[in-house]
């Protein structure tokens, strides 16, 4: 039998590159003093010696229990378990995990936010005990042998043990105290010994407002070109050499990894293959999934790094979930697009395809009120005029369902895109995979793939994919297929927290009484002729983002109310993690999401929010507002002394 290692080493590919750049990949592969290879340095390693390694690890000569250090920086190197931080996963150094992984980041990023470690509270023998991944809105599967170590049986079934509590943590990733716990509050089924090692679990759900969508299961038996393995490895000492692990998992455990691997064994019985990728005892009910897809193809159970690695199937999965009643969806359910966009600038559309969009209404302005609740679009001023993109049809307002886009050509980016939100009417339509280019722009004046391919930059959208979602069960679906064309895209850097950025919207629907839960919401791009330019595709990368959210409030006056018209403004700052620049010094770092009054953002966009300005919740006095102009008349630079008008924020419960 081979061993995991053995197993991928026959990847040619992967083998080849380590061969050809061995020098590069040793020095790019450092090891502590504690795992005592620390001395080692391309220079004390021969031209041979990684071809010697791999042949050594690749016939099962090695001794993996005590690898040497270059048979340490091949099982390292080879197929990775690549750290999560900030919701994605770094970059591996080999190019043909580039190649693979880096085009697909959205689809595995989208899985790894339904990955959590399962938790325990006042449990006196363990904080965690495994992993589990989210199914459907509140559902979580794992393994049988991680939900028995906190259950009890009880009549008809099981249920947590008493004195215990069980949280899923989605976060507990590398270098972070982030947390986003989930409470266990029932057990719904867990599979009896000797049959596929699954249990399900459901969680409370008045934390899961604005989460990513489940995973959904791969069930057209296709077998996946490319697997990828998302959990929490654990140190195993019973199940593999420490002094090995320690060095290929470089001492860091018990936190979020992406590990890519291939299926070795398809058929290892009915209900179980066995896979390659890298995995260690905290892995235990990890989800596996078709990195082409972003679907589950499997269950982890077990394994070792020296033998297999076990999964049950994904068909089994779902059997036991159909027998509980269980609600999920296929992969074939999700790509309500028909298949993955097409190669090229942003996966094409006929041009027949600019008629589905002759009912859209866009932007309501009237959508809060009329007179002076009504709120029209921003107006551009005259330089921006002349940049402005426009159809064929000469419009310059690309109407969708809920939504609109108003862009400029020159930097093929959004002005900004304006959307109306219904809080009593939304829905949560399932993801799909591709994102387009807008058929009625032509392609010069828009940014597509191109724009993503290799490098760190996440399609962020403007609108959330979810906020134009309400209405009937139709309008929400178009409005999801709508939300997923580029004009609504902007490059957003991996690493970029939007903890803030991305709650700003149910909070404010949160404050406003049930009668008026709508608001309205601006979101653009902070242009700047400084910005860098993203090669090869030439288009420069914006370094902030605004956003601002009308809403209506109420008005006392004696016994009486009125209805009037509110808002904020907000800007988030990705300068920092791109470049170095003003921005970072102006604001601090550790900051990247600040309030801003109105007046402020319409000087830095040189856009006209009209009656917005006397509607804002953190609008400054008049004698502050002349003082600020003063101070502007004799400084130059982008932005000045601004305490009066910004003010960092450090949860939503700053948001004045």
């Amino acid at each position: 039998m081979k061993s995991v290692f053995q197993s991928q080493l026959e990847e040619l590919q992967t083998v080849e590159e380590l061969l050809d750049n061995e020098k590069y990949i040793v020095a790019e592969t450092p090891f502590t003093a504690s795992e005592g290879l620390e001395g080692a340095s391309p220079e004390t390693i021969g031209s041979a010696s990684l071809e010697e390694a791999v042949d050594r690890i690749r016939t099962g000569k090695a001794d993996l229990g005590a690898p040497t250090y270059t048979e340490a920086i091949v099982m390292r190197t080879g197929f990775p378990s690549l750290l999560v931080q900030n919701g994605t996963f770094e970059d591996p150094k080999l190019d043909h995990w580039k190649k693979v992984l880096l085009p697909r980041r959205d689809l595995i990023n989208n899985a790894i936010a339904n990955v959590g470690r399962v938790d325990l509270v006042n449990d006196p023998n363990a904080k965690w005990i495994g992993t589990g991944w989210r199914v459907n809105e509140d559902t979580f599967v794992t393994n049988r042998h991680v939900a028995e170590y906190f259950s009890r049986r009880i009549r008809g079934g099981w249920d947590v043990a008493p004195g215990i509590k069980v949280y899923m943590d989605l976060k507990e990733e590398h270098q972070s105290d982030e947390q986003l716990e989930l409470l266990v509050s029932s057990i719904l089924h867990i599979e009896p010994t000797g049959l596929p090692d699954v249990a399900i679990m459901r969680v409370k759900s008045s934390a899961l407002s604005g989460m990513a969508d489940p995973i959904s299961l791969q069930l057209d038996g296709q077998r996946p070109e490319t697997i990828g393995v998302i959990g929490y490895p654990a140190k195993a000492v019973r199940d593999n050499p420490v002094d090995a692990m320690d060095r290929y998992f470089g001492d860091i455990y018990n936190v979020k990894r992406f590990a890519p691997g291939r299926i070795m064994d398809e058929d290892h019985s009915s209900s179980v293959f066995t896979h390659n990728a890298t995995t260690l005892g905290g892995n235990s009910g990890s989800v596996i999934i078709d990195v082409e897809t972003g679907c589950a193809a499997g269950l982890h159970f077990a394994g070792s790094a020296l033998t297999q690695n076990y999964a049950v199937k994904i068909g089994t999965v779902a059997d036991v979930l159909r027998r509980r009643s269980v609600y999920f969806t296929t992969c074939s359910e999700m790509d309500g697009s028909g298949g993955n966009s097409g190669s090229g600038k942003g996966g094409g559309s006929s041009s027949e395809d600019a008629g589905r969009f002759g009912d859209r209404e866009g932007y309501q302005p009237d959508f809060l009120g009329r007179g002076s609740l009504r709120v029209p679009l921003p107006e551009l001023n005259s330089m921006q005029m002349r940049k402005l993109a426009r159809t064929d049809a000469g419009e310059s307002e690309l109407k969708y369902r809920h939504f609109s886009v108003v862009m400029n050509g020159e930097r093929q980016l959004a002005f900004y895109a304006a959307a109306n939100i219904d809080g009593n009417e939304l829905r949560r339509p399932r993801r799909i995979k591709s994102f387009k280019l807008d058929p009625r722009l032509a392609e010069g004046k828009q940014a597509g793939e191109d724009l993503y391919f290799d490098n760190d930059l996440d399609r962020g959208h403007l609108i959330r994919r979810l906020d134009p979602c309400w209405g009937t069960k139709s309008q929400a679906d178009e409005a999801n297929r709508d939300s997923m064309f580029f004009p609504n895209i902007a490059p957003q850097h991996k690493k970029l927290n939007q903890k803030i950025w991305l709650r700003l919207e149910e909070h404010i629907l949160d404050r406003v009484d049930e009668v008026d839960a709508k608001i309205s919401v601006f979101v653009g791009c902070l242009f700047d002729d400084g910005d860098p330019v993203q090669k090869p595709s030439g288009v420069k990368v914006p370094m902030g983002f605004w956003k601002v959210v009308a809403s209506i409030g109420r008005s006392q006056r004696g016994r009486s109310s009125r209805r009037v018209l509110q808002a904020q403004a907000f800007l988030l700052f990705q300068g920092h993690l791109v470049k170095p620049g003003d921005l970072e010094l102006v604001f601090g770092q550790g900051f990247e999401e600040h309030q801003v009054t109105i007046e402020e953002l319409e000087r830095l966009t040189g856009l006209d929010f009209g009656s917005l300005r006397d509607a804002d919740t953190f609008a400054v006095t008049q004698e502050m507002r002349v003082e600020h102009k003063e101070r502007l008349e004799t400084t130059t630079g982008l932005i000045t002394d601004t305490s009066d008008h910004i003010k960092p924020l450090g949860s939503v419960e700053d948001v004045i």
